[in-house]
């Protein structure tokens, strides 16, 4: 008597069996894509693809998985998941938002794995979205019913209507910023500052007969006050991004406009005297939000200030060209210079430095990058080292 197991069985479609493993991953029902430490995509499914509507010539070694995120978006990745990858190697169900082609928005999910390579050095990250749309929509609808629950209940249905109206448009300009508020406002200041209080009862208390505590004592003070710093920077970007939404475009004029900061730097810089050179013959004038403008050049020329070659007069110069229908804004030095094979990847990321000996808090040039991205622009750089460094930005007018 044959047992069961026995039985032969059915006959299959062998063409379930030729399923290539490169079309499951293409067209996965969720994103996946890969991208470098610093965020730069190597690659990306077509499930992905299509939510966003571009092709993977326009986006593969072009952009970063920042970029495809909205403002508060990439602000709490590169704050809070970017360094959480790098001390957990992985971090589950983010909520963020992307950013479409077309300008429209896609609610997603973000999980996120970090690949090291055999030295341990991070490798590659590996990036898993889901689509949440529905069940924002589901939330969102609950919020409606609230609010017109409570109009009704209040009897001042047009005085309500007009308060959710101007609440909706505030959280669409806030709906970028919420995580980033919250990781700044709750996860960092206050465990800070209790660290910090409980310092000072410490100093105030403690008796140490160690003659290097002194010392010890004075770095992790000088630490909390950077980490404090960093904190309020942080805050000053999100403040200064606010601001500028609700400012015009004006079309400023380079050569006062320059003067300006020139005079402002040179009246507080302790470095010996800098010789600036002005050219703005070929673009006389630059459309732009005046403090956007005015933050960007200020950057820009007090770093060129600041990192110097000890002995060498500082030579600067400002100048401006048209490049295929946009305004090209050149800023040149001839100070220390940057390593770009070394730290070009990093160049523009938030508190990145690479002159320690000089003050700074790593925030000036992940302003400027923003700042330029959000006119619409971009920015390049050349750098040599000991001889000058050369930033290009593009602005369309």
């Amino acid at each position: 008597m044959s047992e069961a197991n026995d039985e032969p069985l059915p006959p299959l479609d062998l063409r379930l069996t030729q399923e290539s493993l490169d079309d499951l991953y293409d067209h996965a029902p969720c994103g996946y894509c890969s991208c470098l430490p610093d965020g730069t995509l190597v690659k990306l499914n077509q499930t992905l693809l299509t939510w966003l509507g571009y092709t993977r010539h326009e986006l593969v070694a072009r952009q970063s998985l920042q970029q495809l995120l909205t403002v508060g978006g990439r602000l709490h990745y590169e704050s809070y998941a970017a360094p959480l990858l790098l001390l957990q190697g992985q971090v589950r169900e983010l909520s963020y938002s992307l950013r479409r082609k077309d300008g429209s928005s896609l609610p997603v999910l973000l999980n996120a794995s970090l690949l090291r390579d055999s030295d341990g050095l991070p490798l590659v990250v590996r990036v898993t979205l889901f689509d949440i749309t529905e069940r924002r929509k589901y939330e969102q609808e609950l919020l409606r019913a609230k609010a017109e629950a409570e109009a009704q209940r209040e009897q001042l249905a047009l005085v309500n209507e007009q308060l959710v109206a101007k609440n909706e448009q505030l959280l669409r300009l806030n709906a970028d910023l919420d995580n980033f508020v919250y990781t700044a406002s709750h996860d960092l200041k206050q465990p800070i500052n209790n660290m910090a209080g409980l310092f000072e009862e410490l100093k105030r208390t403690a008796t140490f007969h160690d003659p290097t505590a002194a010392n010890m004592m004075g770095m992790f003070e000088q630490a909390l006050q950077q980490i404090l710093g960093t904190i309020a920077g942080l805050t000053e970007v999100v403040q200064q991004q606010r601001q500028i939404e609700y400012l015009p475009v004006e079309a400023e004029d380079l050569q006062s406009f320059t003067e300006e900061i020139i005079r402002s730097l040179r009246s507080s810089t302790e470095h010996e005297p800098a010789e600036f050179t002005l050219d703005f013959a070929a673009a006389p004038r630059l459309r732009m939000a005046r403090p956007a403008l005015h933050s960007l050049l200020y950057n820009l020329l007090s770093n060129a200030l600041k990192y110097t070659v000890p002995g060498r007069q500082p030579h600067i110069r400002i100048s401006t060209e048209w490049a295929n229908g946009e305004i090209l804004l050149r800023v040149q030095d001839n100070g220390r210079g940057i390593d770009l094979q070394r730290h070009g990847q990093e160049l523009f990321q938030m508190f990145r430095r690479f002159h320690h000996d000089v003050a700074g808090s790593g925030m000036g040039l992940y302003l400027v990058q923003r700042l330029v991205h959000q006119a619409g622009g971009r920015i390049q750089v050349e750098s040599t080292v000991g001889q000058g460094t050369t930033f290009r930005v593009f602005l369309p007018q």
